[in-house]
């Protein structure tokens, strides 16, 4: 051929699907290892940069690995298969690493729990289960950059450029095929084995070309295919439950969706039950816990008796949204990011009031803040039932531009509610959060139920005791109100703080924003904020 037929010839489609699926399975190991990950973690603002520095770490250092490897000399096609084995077999040895993590907490290495500890701890757990496959990802860039490269320096670009994009194209597939379809369907475990299963097949098939004509080509992908075979045999339970050790008899629900891990416990004779989302307590049933859920759906009617149209955001297993269907109002949308929270609330039909059977209800599996920007209705009752402030995926319904979106999509007379949790959470953290509710809603007040549940409440007016009288007198004509919030009186001693009281605890300072909200997992602040709350609570 001549020069330039020669620079522009392009890798052979076999080579080029193969290192397309290489891309596939690399950002599809990425979203499995995350999702697993974030079991064991707190799943906190930072726990996915951990991640991703922990994987583009095995990248860097794999590539410095691979690069001084090249040097010495040319890649051949069999350091391409061999590799593929390699990173397979290693990709399925993750599910033993994971499956040891339930047996040491972050007490057990450090002693004590900080802040910094706990970042150190999700390092820990990231580098023990992802620096070896990740090492391997990294490599085969410059073996693949080697194999398929002349050494002409315009020639190198442009296949390098051709290379990538085969590889990128294909991660992407990975990233959306893996979270949005294979791991909704097989689940976590099954898809980590299948990807497992891609690399060693490319592997074989690089082998079975490197290797025609001669003898014997066949066992190295036959060892690995043997040691792939007794790994999957072998391998441990595909439940995820963070630190719970093992199902347990009690559990009577798992499912594993686009963005969450749902398991469901019940201990009958307790008569209680509790989910994990995502290894984190949710909706657990204890006399506390309910009592908030009961105030949060109960609350927002007693306000505004006269609703038409009531929007929950956070949905859960729909024990809040349970209690303020019992008021009749006409139409209830209900919105949840976990499609396997609402099938989770199958189990607390007892609980939430059979809501999930109720004509009212609406459902939509949505991202609250998108659904906000989307919806065509003014609402004349606003609820969140958010996870904590702290988690990846409820931080973004604490900030100014959540609450002013929340303002635009009230009626002028409506009411927003919101649950306030305050343990894990500087006091300082807990004000700010504060503060801001009570600058985008100027009657906001504070509402304590016990434990560490406090309740944000935003009228268009202040509350007066007129009507503190007229919602407790609502609530004894109301059986099941009443049976919930167990006296009618609970309605004004719930009252902690005031508008002018709220304010003078937040103080001036900063607000929470989209741009600068971090909320620590803190735990060292909650009885302190405890005693405040209950103080400014008895002085009424």
């Amino acid at each position: 051929k001549s020069q330039g037929e020669e620079n522009e010839q392009q890798p052979e489609n076999s080579e080029k699907s193969a290192y397309t699926l290489s891309g596939f399975v690399a950002l599809g190991y990425e979203v499995v290892w995350a999702r697993i990950l974030a079991v064991f973690t707190l799943d906190a603002v930072f726990s996915f940069s951990i991640m991703l520095s922990t994987y583009l770490l095995g990248l860097t250092l794999g590539g410095w690995i691979g690069a001084g490897w090249m040097r010495r000399r040319r890649a051949r096609l069999a350091d391409f298969a061999g590799l593929q084995m390699a990173l397979g077999l290693a990709g399925l040895t993750t599910l033993f690493i994971f499956s040891r993590f339930s047996d040491f907490a972050l007490e057990d290495v450090f002693g004590v729990y900080s802040v910094n500890n706990l970042i150190l701890y999700e390092y820990l757990l990231g580098f023990l289960a992802l620096i070896l496959p990740t090492t391997l990802l990294g490599l085969l860039f410059p073996v693949v950059v080697s194999l398929y490269t002349g050494e002409e320096a315009g020639a190198v670009g442009r296949q390098v450029g051709r290379i990538s994009a085969w590889n990128t194209g294909g991660a992407i597939l990975g990233s959306l095929a893996v979270g949005f379809w294979l791991i909704p369907w097989l689940g976590l475990q099954a898809t980590l084995i299948a990807l497992g299963l891609v690399n060693l097949l490319i592997g074989g098939g690089a082998f079975w070309l490197a290797g025609m004509g001669r003898r014997n080509w066949w066992l190295i992908p036959a060892a690995s295919g043997l040691v792939a075979l007794l790994l999957i045999l072998a391998r441990p339970s595909s439940l995820y439950l963070g630190f719970r050790q093992g199902p347990s008899e009690h559990m009577i629900y798992y499912g594993e969706g686009v963005g969450s891990t749902v398991a469901v416990f019940e201990v009958p004779e307790n008569n209680f039950k509790v989910s994990f989302v995502n290894g984190r307590i949710e909706v657990p049933t204890d006399e506390i816990s309910m009592r908030a859920f009961r105030m949060l759906g109960h609350l927002p009617a007693l306000l505004k008796p006269d609703a038409q149209r009531a929007l929950m955001l956070s949905f859960g297993n729909g024990i809040a949204t349970g209690s303020l269907d019992t008021h009749a109002i006409p139409a209830i949308d209900a919105v949840d990011l976990s499609a396997e929270q609402i099938k989770a609330a199958e189990l607390y039909w007892e609980e939430n009031y059979n809501v999930l059977r109720s004509p009212r209800l609406q459902l939509h599996v949505e991202d609250g803040r998108n659904f906000l920007l989307q919806t065509p209705h003014r609402y004349d009752i606003i609820t969140t039932d958010a996870t904590h402030p702290s988690n990846t995926s409820s931080w973004a319904l604490f900030t100014r531009e959540f609450y002013e979106s929340v303002a635009d999509r009230m009626t002028p007379d409506g009411v927003f509610v919101q649950w306030m949790p305050f343990h894990s959470l500087l006091e300082s953290d807990y004000k700010i959060i504060l503060r801001t509710f009570a600058v985008v809603f100027p009657n906001a007040t504070l509402w304590y139920t016990g434990g560490s549940h406090t309740l944000l409440v935003a009228t268009p007016q202040p509350i007066s005791e007129a009507d503190l009288a007229r919602m407790m007198r609502m609530v004894e004509q109301n059986p099941i109100a009443l049976r919930d919030l167990e006296r009618a009186s609970f309605v004004r001693a719930y009252l902690a703080m005031e508008t002018a009281t709220l304010h003078a605890y937040t103080g001036d300072g900063p607000l929470s924003t989209d741009d600068d909200a971090f909320f620590l997992p803190f735990a060292d602040d909650v009885e302190q904020i405890r005693q405040q709350v209950i103080a400014a609570q008895s002085a009424r």
